[in-house]
């Protein structure tokens, strides 16, 4: 019987900025199919996709051991103003 090989793959680098940007972009198009206002899509799609793809690559390129917990606070701070960011400017964008 042969023996199995364990494969242990990682991610490219830059693969958390690449899967970020292809977030923002589907949430800033969601955005314009929503309002039809390209203006607001923009704005949305810089403020979603750069902290995202941030928190993901920190979490794809940082092993368990080297966390670093002040940093991981902050992209998670990032992260979530992004979320607030989308959710305002869609609510705004439907009220006027």
């Amino acid at each position: 019987m042969k023996k199995s090989k364990s494969i242990n793959s990682k991610p490219f680098k830059g693969a958390g900025y690449l899967l970020g940007a292809i977030i923002g972009f589907t949430a800033a198009i969601t955005s314009f199919v929503i309002t039809e206002n390209i203006a607001i899509s923009i704005p949305l799609l810089a403020g979603l996709s750069i902290p995202l793809g941030m928190f993901i690559e920190q979490k794809f390129q940082v092993q368990d051991k080297e966390k670093d917990t002040s940093k991981m606070k902050i992209l998670v701070a990032l992260f979530a103003v992004g979320i607030l960011l989308f959710f305002l400017i869609v609510f705004i964008a439907k009220l006027i």
